[in-house]
Protein backbone atom coordinates (compact mmCIF):
# COMPACT_ATOMS: atom_id res chain seq x y z
CA UNK A 1 0.00 0.00 0.00
CA UNK A 2 1.58 3.27 -1.30
CA UNK A 3 1.53 5.97 1.49
CA UNK A 4 0.66 9.17 1.75
CA UNK A 5 1.06 11.67 4.50
CA UNK A 6 0.12 15.63 5.11
CA UNK A 7 3.42 15.41 7.35
CA UNK A 8 5.76 17.14 4.55
CA UNK A 9 3.04 19.88 4.74
CA UNK A 10 3.29 20.68 8.61
CA UNK A 11 5.34 24.01 9.14
CA UNK A 12 8.82 23.58 10.88
CA UNK A 13 7.45 26.39 13.20
CA UNK A 14 4.30 24.30 14.28
CA UNK A 15 6.94 21.01 15.08
CA UNK A 16 9.23 23.61 17.30
CA UNK A 17 6.10 25.08 19.14
CA UNK A 18 4.78 21.13 19.87
CA UNK A 19 8.25 20.25 21.12
CA UNK A 20 8.82 23.13 23.55
CA UNK A 21 5.01 23.54 24.82
CA UNK A 22 3.85 19.97 25.13
CA UNK A 23 1.66 18.08 22.35
CA UNK A 24 -1.58 18.47 24.45
CA UNK A 25 -0.89 22.25 24.38
CA UNK A 26 -0.29 22.91 20.86
CA UNK A 27 -3.14 20.12 19.86
CA UNK A 28 -5.87 21.89 22.32
CA UNK A 29 -4.76 25.01 20.56
CA UNK A 30 -5.41 23.88 17.04
CA UNK A 31 -8.65 22.11 17.85
CA UNK A 32 -10.39 25.02 19.45
CA UNK A 33 -9.16 27.10 16.40
CA UNK A 34 -11.08 24.21 14.47
CA UNK A 35 -14.28 24.01 16.75
CA UNK A 36 -14.33 27.73 15.72
CA UNK A 37 -13.85 27.04 12.00
CA UNK A 38 -16.58 25.15 12.20
CA UNK A 39 -18.99 27.16 13.44
CA UNK A 40 -18.16 29.37 11.09
CA UNK A 41 -18.63 27.64 8.42
CA UNK A 42 -22.17 26.80 10.20
CA UNK A 43 -22.76 30.53 9.54
CA UNK A 44 -21.95 30.05 5.91
CA UNK A 45 -24.20 27.33 5.45
CA UNK A 46 -27.22 29.26 7.43
CA UNK A 47 -26.93 32.33 4.95
CA UNK A 48 -26.42 30.21 1.81
CA UNK A 49 -29.63 27.64 2.67
CA UNK A 50 -32.50 30.69 2.30
CA UNK A 51 -31.27 30.67 -1.56
CA UNK A 52 -29.30 27.81 -2.22
CA UNK A 53 -30.51 23.85 -1.77
CA UNK A 54 -28.49 21.89 0.58
CA UNK A 55 -27.43 19.82 -2.54
CA UNK A 56 -25.69 22.79 -4.63
CA UNK A 57 -23.93 23.58 -1.39
CA UNK A 58 -22.67 20.58 -0.37
CA UNK A 59 -21.85 20.46 -4.59
CA UNK A 60 -19.62 23.77 -4.23
CA UNK A 61 -18.04 22.69 -0.92
CA UNK A 62 -16.93 19.26 -2.40
CA UNK A 63 -16.03 20.57 -5.99
CA UNK A 64 -14.14 23.25 -4.16
CA UNK A 65 -11.94 20.49 -2.18
CA UNK A 66 -11.33 18.54 -5.71
CA UNK A 67 -9.93 21.28 -7.13
CA UNK A 68 -6.94 21.65 -4.25
CA UNK A 69 -6.89 17.89 -4.04
CA UNK A 70 -6.23 17.82 -8.16
CA UNK A 71 -2.59 18.67 -7.43
CA UNK A 72 -1.61 15.89 -5.62
CA UNK A 73 -3.57 13.44 -7.90
CA UNK A 74 -1.79 15.06 -10.67
CA UNK A 75 1.40 14.43 -9.24
CA UNK A 76 0.57 10.65 -7.94
CA UNK A 77 0.03 9.92 -11.30
CA UNK A 78 -3.44 8.86 -10.33
CA UNK A 79 -1.56 6.32 -7.59
CA UNK A 80 -3.24 7.62 -4.89
CA UNK A 81 -7.31 6.42 -6.36
CA UNK A 82 -5.69 2.93 -5.76
CA UNK A 83 -7.66 1.22 -3.44
CA UNK A 84 -8.55 -2.67 -1.98
CA UNK A 85 -11.89 -1.69 -1.03
CA UNK A 86 -13.67 -0.18 -3.66
CA UNK A 87 -17.05 -1.16 -2.14
CA UNK A 88 -16.24 0.27 1.13
CA UNK A 89 -15.22 3.59 -0.26
CA UNK A 90 -18.66 3.76 -2.24
CA UNK A 91 -20.75 2.36 0.80
CA UNK A 92 -18.45 5.21 2.85
CA UNK A 93 -19.61 8.17 0.02
CA UNK A 94 -23.13 7.55 0.11
CA UNK A 95 -23.27 7.42 4.02
CA UNK A 96 -21.23 10.90 3.87
CA UNK A 97 -23.86 12.29 1.55
CA UNK A 98 -26.45 11.65 3.74
CA UNK A 99 -25.05 12.62 6.36
CA UNK A 100 -23.61 16.16 5.57
CA UNK A 101 -26.68 16.18 4.02
CA UNK A 102 -28.98 16.24 7.06
CA UNK A 103 -26.42 18.11 9.09
CA UNK A 104 -26.62 21.06 7.10
CA UNK A 105 -30.67 20.52 7.07
CA UNK A 106 -29.96 20.59 10.70
CA UNK A 107 -28.08 23.79 10.52
CA UNK A 108 -30.25 26.07 8.74
CA UNK A 109 -33.62 24.81 10.64
CA UNK A 110 -31.99 24.93 14.03
CA UNK A 111 -30.25 26.94 16.42
CA UNK A 112 -26.38 26.44 15.69
CA UNK A 113 -25.75 25.18 19.53
CA UNK A 114 -28.21 22.55 19.37
CA UNK A 115 -27.29 21.73 16.04
CA UNK A 116 -24.11 21.23 17.33
CA UNK A 117 -24.94 19.12 20.31
CA UNK A 118 -26.72 16.53 18.84
CA UNK A 119 -24.06 16.45 16.17
CA UNK A 120 -22.18 15.12 19.56
CA UNK A 121 -24.42 11.76 19.60
CA UNK A 122 -22.14 10.31 17.11
CA UNK A 123 -19.51 9.70 19.62
CA UNK A 124 -22.67 7.46 21.37
CA UNK A 125 -23.66 5.75 18.20
CA UNK A 126 -19.81 4.88 17.18
CA UNK A 127 -20.12 2.56 20.69
CA UNK A 128 -23.01 0.91 19.47
CA UNK A 129 -21.75 0.46 16.06
CA UNK A 130 -18.42 -1.21 16.97
CA UNK A 131 -19.55 -3.27 19.03
CA UNK A 132 -22.00 -4.66 15.83
CA UNK A 133 -18.54 -4.07 13.38
CA UNK A 134 -15.81 -5.20 15.43
CA UNK A 135 -17.52 -6.57 18.31
CA UNK A 136 -16.14 -4.79 20.19
CA UNK A 137 -16.41 -5.00 24.36
CA UNK A 138 -19.52 -1.74 25.35
CA UNK A 139 -20.39 -2.98 27.93
CA UNK A 140 -23.16 -1.98 30.78
CA UNK A 141 -21.33 1.66 30.67
CA UNK A 142 -21.32 1.89 27.00
CA UNK A 143 -24.89 0.68 26.99
CA UNK A 144 -25.71 3.68 29.60
CA UNK A 145 -23.79 6.39 27.98
CA UNK A 146 -26.23 5.42 24.52
CA UNK A 147 -29.35 5.45 26.37
CA UNK A 148 -28.32 8.81 27.90
CA UNK A 149 -27.17 10.59 24.73
CA UNK A 150 -30.46 9.32 22.78
CA UNK A 151 -32.51 10.67 26.06
CA UNK A 152 -30.73 13.91 25.21
CA UNK A 153 -32.20 13.85 21.51
CA UNK A 154 -35.79 13.08 23.15
CA UNK A 155 -35.31 16.27 24.98
CA UNK A 156 -34.47 18.01 22.02
CA UNK A 157 -37.23 16.60 20.06
CA UNK A 158 -39.92 17.77 22.47
CA UNK A 159 -42.15 14.85 21.90
CA UNK A 160 -44.88 16.60 24.25
CA UNK A 161 -45.55 19.44 21.70
CA UNK A 162 -48.08 19.59 19.09
CA UNK A 163 -45.54 19.76 16.26
CA UNK A 164 -42.63 17.51 16.10
CA UNK A 165 -39.10 18.93 15.65
CA UNK A 166 -38.40 17.34 12.51
CA UNK A 167 -35.26 19.06 12.20
CA UNK A 168 -33.92 17.47 15.71
CA UNK A 169 -34.56 14.43 14.08
CA UNK A 170 -32.80 14.81 11.06
CA UNK A 171 -29.78 16.10 12.47
CA UNK A 172 -29.91 12.68 14.78
CA UNK A 173 -30.40 10.79 11.35
CA UNK A 174 -26.97 12.90 10.20
CA UNK A 175 -25.01 11.96 13.98
CA UNK A 176 -25.97 8.17 13.21
CA UNK A 177 -24.87 8.49 9.54
CA UNK A 178 -21.27 10.21 10.71
CA UNK A 179 -21.10 7.39 12.96
CA UNK A 180 -21.38 4.61 10.63
CA UNK A 181 -18.89 7.00 8.33
CA UNK A 182 -16.33 6.58 11.70
CA UNK A 183 -16.47 3.24 11.86
CA UNK A 184 -15.93 2.55 7.74
CA UNK A 185 -12.92 5.08 7.91
CA UNK A 186 -11.54 2.59 10.86
CA UNK A 187 -11.99 -0.39 8.54
CA UNK A 188 -10.52 1.54 5.50
CA UNK A 189 -7.53 2.44 7.13
CA UNK A 190 -6.13 -1.30 7.61
CA UNK A 191 -5.60 -0.96 4.22
CA UNK A 192 -5.99 2.28 2.31
CA UNK A 193 -4.32 5.45 2.85
CA UNK A 194 -5.42 8.46 4.31
CA UNK A 195 -5.47 10.91 1.27
CA UNK A 196 -7.16 8.11 -1.18
CA UNK A 197 -9.73 7.67 1.42
CA UNK A 198 -10.14 11.96 0.96
CA UNK A 199 -10.04 11.85 -2.19
CA UNK A 200 -12.37 9.31 -2.82
CA UNK A 201 -15.04 11.07 -0.19
CA UNK A 202 -14.61 14.69 -2.21
CA UNK A 203 -14.56 12.89 -5.47
CA UNK A 204 -17.75 10.81 -4.76
CA UNK A 205 -19.72 13.04 -3.14
CA UNK A 206 -19.14 15.92 -6.31
CA UNK A 207 -20.64 13.09 -8.06
CA UNK A 208 -23.97 12.58 -6.08
CA UNK A 209 -24.76 15.97 -5.72
CA UNK A 210 -24.85 16.97 -9.27
CA UNK A 211 -27.76 15.67 -10.33
CA UNK A 212 -30.32 16.97 -7.82
CA UNK A 213 -27.98 20.22 -7.89
CA UNK A 214 -28.69 20.17 -11.54
CA UNK A 215 -32.61 19.84 -11.30
CA UNK A 216 -32.31 22.52 -8.34
CA UNK A 217 -29.90 25.00 -9.98
CA UNK A 218 -29.88 28.36 -8.84
CA UNK A 219 -26.90 31.29 -10.05
CA UNK A 220 -24.69 31.56 -8.00
CA UNK A 221 -24.25 35.35 -7.54
CA UNK A 222 -21.53 37.72 -6.98
CA UNK A 223 -22.90 38.68 -3.25
CA UNK A 224 -22.89 34.63 -2.59
CA UNK A 225 -19.70 33.60 -3.92
CA UNK A 226 -17.59 34.80 -0.50
CA UNK A 227 -19.69 32.05 0.94
CA UNK A 228 -18.92 29.43 -1.11
CA UNK A 229 -15.48 30.55 -1.11
CA UNK A 230 -15.71 30.36 2.89
CA UNK A 231 -17.36 27.30 3.06
CA UNK A 232 -14.45 25.61 1.72
CA UNK A 233 -11.84 27.81 3.13
CA UNK A 234 -13.64 27.04 6.61
CA UNK A 235 -13.60 23.19 5.77
CA UNK A 236 -10.04 23.13 4.77
CA UNK A 237 -9.04 25.14 8.27
CA UNK A 238 -11.18 22.19 10.87
CA UNK A 239 -9.30 19.25 8.52
CA UNK A 240 -5.89 20.62 8.39
CA UNK A 241 -6.31 21.92 12.65
CA UNK A 242 -8.18 18.71 13.79
CA UNK A 243 -5.43 16.07 11.97
CA UNK A 244 -2.68 18.27 13.55
CA UNK A 245 -4.57 18.45 16.96
CA UNK A 246 -4.93 15.07 16.95
CA UNK A 247 -1.33 14.32 15.73
CA UNK A 248 0.67 16.09 18.28
CA UNK A 249 -1.73 15.52 21.07
CA UNK A 250 -2.99 12.83 23.24
CA UNK A 251 -6.55 10.97 21.61
CA UNK A 252 -8.58 11.23 24.93
CA UNK A 253 -7.33 14.48 25.58
CA UNK A 254 -8.29 16.33 22.48
CA UNK A 255 -11.84 14.26 22.73
CA UNK A 256 -12.55 16.27 25.69
CA UNK A 257 -11.04 19.70 24.06
CA UNK A 258 -13.55 19.08 20.99
CA UNK A 259 -16.49 20.08 23.31
CA UNK A 260 -15.33 23.36 22.90
CA UNK A 261 -17.28 23.14 18.97
CA UNK A 262 -20.69 24.08 21.73
CA UNK A 263 -19.20 26.22 23.28
CA UNK A 264 -17.44 27.82 19.82
CA UNK A 265 -21.43 27.33 18.07
CA UNK A 266 -23.45 29.00 21.23
CA UNK A 267 -21.23 32.17 21.04
CA UNK A 268 -21.95 32.77 17.25
CA UNK A 269 -25.04 31.58 16.98
CA UNK A 270 -25.90 34.54 20.02
CA UNK A 271 -23.27 36.94 18.40
CA UNK A 272 -25.24 36.71 15.05
CA UNK A 273 -28.35 35.71 15.20
CA UNK A 274 -29.36 36.23 18.81
CA UNK A 275 -30.13 32.36 19.41
CA UNK A 276 -30.70 31.96 23.22
CA UNK A 277 -30.99 27.93 23.73
CA UNK A 278 -34.52 27.32 25.57
CA UNK A 279 -34.67 24.98 28.96
CA UNK A 280 -35.49 21.98 26.50
CA UNK A 281 -32.04 22.52 24.64
CA UNK A 282 -29.94 23.00 27.74
CA UNK A 283 -30.92 20.29 29.34
CA UNK A 284 -30.69 17.95 26.03
CA UNK A 285 -27.24 19.29 25.58
CA UNK A 286 -26.15 18.71 28.89
CA UNK A 287 -27.68 15.16 28.19
CA UNK A 288 -25.90 14.55 25.20
CA UNK A 289 -22.13 16.09 26.18
CA UNK A 290 -22.56 13.67 29.52
CA UNK A 291 -23.49 10.71 27.56
CA UNK A 292 -20.29 11.39 25.00
CA UNK A 293 -17.59 11.85 27.78
CA UNK A 294 -18.80 8.58 29.14
CA UNK A 295 -18.34 6.67 25.74
CA UNK A 296 -14.92 8.33 25.58
CA UNK A 297 -14.03 7.75 29.09
CA UNK A 298 -15.46 4.12 29.17
CA UNK A 299 -12.50 2.06 29.91
CA UNK A 300 -11.33 4.65 32.72
CA UNK A 301 -14.62 4.05 34.12
CA UNK A 302 -14.96 0.72 34.07
CA UNK A 303 -11.11 0.46 35.80
CA UNK A 304 -12.30 2.54 38.44
CA UNK A 305 -15.41 0.34 39.31
CA UNK A 306 -13.30 -2.95 39.07
CA UNK A 307 -10.81 -1.43 41.55
CA UNK A 308 -13.92 -0.14 44.31
CA UNK A 309 -14.98 -3.53 43.32
CA UNK A 310 -12.16 -5.00 44.63
CA UNK A 311 -11.22 -2.81 47.38
CA UNK A 312 -14.91 -1.01 48.65
CA UNK A 313 -12.89 -0.49 51.74
CA UNK A 314 -10.25 1.73 50.14
CA UNK A 315 -12.53 3.98 47.59
CA UNK A 316 -13.25 6.65 50.60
Amino acid sequence: MTSYTPSGLLPRYLERWAGRHGGNTIGAALVVVASFATAAMMVSVRDLSATYTVWQILLMRSLGQVVLLMPLIVRTGGDILKTERFDLQALRVILSFGAIACMFYAIAHLPLAEASAIGFTRVTFVVALASVVFAERVGLVGWSATAIGLAGIVVMLDPAAEVLNDAALIAAAGALGTAGVTILIKKLTQTDATATIMCYATIGLTLLCLPPSIYTWQPITWAATPHFALLVFYGIVTSWCFTNGYRHGEASVMATVEYSRLVAAALVGFAIYAEIPGPDAVVGACLIVSASFIALRRERIRARIARWRSHPSSSG
